[in-house]
Order: structure tokens, then sequence, then C-alpha cells
């Protein structure tokens, strides 16, 4: 075993940097060259990850370590030297209790999401996250490996975080156009901004910022992200002040405006942001401190919504009733990522105990059940809708070919509840295309291994009415027919 050998097999794993300094310094008189050459001539037993780290360095690893806690830390620490924008990516996460939107998360990489020279693209610094397992994806969100975070994922409150994140950019597009900063009707949510993307994207014409060519206007633009949920630290903001950077360096590229908006933010993150010439947008100086504490509340209702659902529901109503006066009745704007607390509000009356947001892994398979509703002999698994527009066929035959079998798979591993009634309902406020209807008919009366059942707005009222649960009734009309 030579000399390099002993040290990856001491250290675990170990840059090629860090390995050629070591070299270095016991050999003295060595070549840079005759140094390279010995790490080349290393035993191929040694794993290598290679294409990730600056300066075309290589992690080497002992091939002992291979998928376990140690190996992941040593790939952790390595992001944190050498790989910059991989990094950035899983400490996004991490910020964000382990999960966000696929479609959300690139706004929060330093990765353009358009070919751009001399950088690498989102999905394709995704793909390499992927390949080493640090990361999962599906359709809709990605997850960060428990073992590369030493933070313990919280999912449900990273749902909640992100309806609050949507309620706030309602919030935030309303108070810059009412002060004339953005243009009125022209506002883009998870939009492109000079090939990078922002949670908030609007032109601007304000000032002397417009620019005019060839007696054409082009306007300015105001882009923005939000961090929230926790105190903001200086590493925590590499991401923004990286794609501000990238985008001064961009020729003919119109003026903008860049505004982080926080909750909480720690000194020197503060004074970064300000040496950069970024506004930092509180949530609390812009909305005011009770918006900010309904905001938390929002965030904690979300996260425990099973609990208070069933054991204090009211306060989900209360919760509504206080949004929709503090900010003038957008709280319809809420609609689609509050209905499942309406479902659960519902099951929550008629079952035992309920679970909101729920995730399951079956075989490396990954899905969230919006409610979930236990009986002593019956389970109800309900995809929620709030749409105001019909369900297509394709997404129901999404929901039974690919969400159905698995939750089922994995419920019959469960011993403690395996031999339970199942009932796989779909609820849509907008209710179903015809297509779509006669395909969930077909699959109902031919499926026996499990009951189907769907609803639309007027089915659910009936429902209600059943269970003469006039509140349901009461978060039906006031907060979805009014806007069908």
């Amino acid at each position: 075993m030579t000399y390099l050998e002993k040290i990856i097999k001491e250290k675990g794993s170990i840059l090629s940097s860090e390995l050629l300094e070591s070299l270095t310094n016991k050999e003295k008189g060595i070549s840079k060259e005759a140094a390279r050459k010995r790490l080349s001539r290393i035993s191929k037993d040694v794993y290598r990850v290679k294409g990730l780290f600056a300066d075309g360095q290589i992690l080497f690893f002992d091939k002992e370590i291979y998928g376990t806690e140690e190996y992941y830390s040593g790939l952790s620490r390595a992001f944190r030297k050498a790989g910059k924008q991989y990094n950035i990516i899983l400490q996004s996460l991490d910020f964000h209790y382990g999960q966000l939107k696929l479609a959300h998360l690139p706004a929060y990489s330093v990765n353009p999401i358009l070919d751009l020279k001399g950088h690498i693209t989102f999905n394709t610094a995704l793909e390499k996250l992927l390949r080493l397992k640090l990361i999962h994806a599906d359709e809709e969100f990605v997850t960060v490996s428990s073992l590369i975070t030493d933070n313990n994922p919280n999912y449900k409150r990273a749902k909640g975080i992100e309806v609050a994140k949507n309620f706030l950019l309602i919030q935030f597009n309303d108070w810059s156009r009412k002060i004339g900063l953005v243009s009125y009707n022209s506002s883009k949510f998870h939009s492109e901004f000079g090939k990078y993307q922002f949670n908030f994207v609007s032109p601007s014409y304000i000032g002397s910022l417009p620019k005019i060519n060839n007696q054409k206007i082009i306007p300015a633009f105001v882009v923005a992200d939000i961090l929230i949920g926790n105190t903001v630290n200086e590493s925590q903001i590499e991401f923004f002040i990286n794609k501000v950077k990238a985008l001064k360096f961009q020729r003919n590229l119109a003026k903008f405006i860049p505004f982080l908006i926080v909750e909480s933010i720690d000194t020197k993150a503060l004074n970064t942001l300000k040496s950069q010439g970024i506004v930092i947008g509180f949530v609390n100086e812009l909305f005011g401190d009770k918006y900010k504490d309904l905001l938390n509340s929002l965030i904690g209702l979300v996260t425990n919504a099973g609990a208070i659902l069933k054991k204090n529901p009211e306060a989900y109503l209360d919760l509504i009733s206080k949004l929709n006066k503090l900010v003038d009745g957008k709280t319809n704007n809420l609609r689609g990522d509050l209905f499942e607390l309406a479902v659960g509000y519902y099951q929550g009356q008629i079952c035992q105990t309920i679970d909101i947001g729920k995730i399951i892994n079956h075989d490396g398979l990954q899905r969230e059940i919006d409610v979930f509703g236990l009986l002593p002999n019956k389970l109800f698994i309900s995809e929620c809708k709030g749409y105001n527009h019909k369900v297509p066929l394709d997404e129901v035959e999404t929901w039974l070919t690919q969400k159905v079998p698995v939750i089922r798979k994995w419920i019959l591993d469960q011993p403690s509840i395996s031999d339970r009634e199942l009932v796989f309902e779909f609820w849509s406020t907008g209710g179903f295309t015809e297509d779509a209807i006669k395909f969930l008919e077909r699959r109902k009366s031919s499926t026996t291994k499990y009951g189907i059942a769907f609803y639309n707005l007027d089915e659910m009222i009936v429902k209600s009415k059943e269970i003469k649960s006039k509140k349901f009734t009461e978060i039906l009309r006031e907060y979805y027919i009014k806007e069908i």
C-alpha cells in the first residue's frame, strides 16, 4: 500500500488537492508533475468521484466506506470546500427542512436554468446529485438525503413554509404594484430573468431605470427571492448574491432591482447584502407585525394539520378568518394550498385519527398522501385539488396508475393497518372533465381490491350535510364556491 493509499484509508475520503499538499509536505523536493503522476497511479481499488469539484479536483475514498455515513459525510465536506454550486443546492434544501418543489428549487441555486457560457445548468447539476443519491426527486418534489444533512428533514414544515411563501409572493406583488414599483398586471412567480430563476419577476418603469432604444421603452425589472422559516445566515444568502453578481456581468441585460425577503437575518448576512446593493425586505416592515405572526401561525397550522384539525378544528377557521380580514380577502389565493386542510376538517369529523401531507416510501418510490383518515376497519386516502378548473383525464390516470398502487403496496406492508378496507378518494373543487369521469367510473366498477370515490363541489356540499357539518359547508361556500 502506497503512502497516498494509506492516507486515503486513514481519512476515509480526501480531495486530490489535499493529497497533493500532504505529499509535497512529506517529500519537499517533489515536483508538481511527479506528484500528480503519483495520484494517477493510485490503485483502482480506491474509488473516485470526478467532475464535481473546482479546478478538476477528484475525491478519493476508501471502497470500504462506500454508502456509509462516513462516505456521505466526506462528500458533504468536499462539496463545502470545492463544490460550491452543489453544496448550495443541498444547503438550500436543508434550510427548507429537507424538501422543495422541483419547480421552485432552481431559484435557490447558483445555476442558470437556460444555457449560459461557462456555467452548468440547474438540470445538469441536479442530475449529478441524483446519480450520487444525495437527493431524491419525483415529478413534484426534490428531497435531500437524510445521510447528507445534520438536521432531520421535516416535510410537513417544509410544506407549511411553501404555503406561506406562496401567500407572501401574492402579498409582495400587491404591495409593489400599489406603490408603483412594478407594472400592474405583469408579475410572474418562479420565473426567469437573465437566464436565472427567481421567485418573483416583474417589469418596472420607475425613474431613470428604463432604457429607450429606437423610441421603444425597455423596462427595468424587480426580482425577488424569499427566505422564511429560519434565521438567515451568511452562507444561506450565497445563492442570491451569486445570481446577482452573474447578472451584473451580462451585457445588454436590462437594469434590475434585487429584493431578498426575510423574516430574520443575522448581522453579517445583512451587511453583506447591503454591500452588494440588495434590498432586504423584512416581512414585518413590509406588511406589519400582525401579518408576520399570522404567517407563522399558517406555517404552524400546515405543519401540525392532522393534530390541530382533530383536536382543535376551529383553529383552522379562526386563522383563515384573521388572514382574510388582514389582507382584504386574498385568502382565496390560498385555496389550492389549503384545500387538503378543508378535506382534513371533514375527515376529522368521521375518522378516529387523520394525517395531512403524509410522506410514504415503498421500494425507493416516494408518494404524498394529502389526507390519510383512519377508522378501526377502514382507511380513507384522499387526493385533494382546490382547482378552479376541471381535472383532466391524464391527471386522474396518473393518480390511479402511479400513485394509488404505490400507496396501496405500502399499506399492505404495514401489519397494523394492512387488513383494513381501503378507499381512495379524489376531491376536486373544479370537478372533472367528461372523459376523466368516464375513466373513473370504469375503474370504480371494475376494481375489487379497494374502493374508488370522487367528488366535485356539489357532491362535497351534499357530504357535509350528511354528517351535519355546518362548518365544512361554510368553508366550501366561503372560500371555494365564490371562486368557481
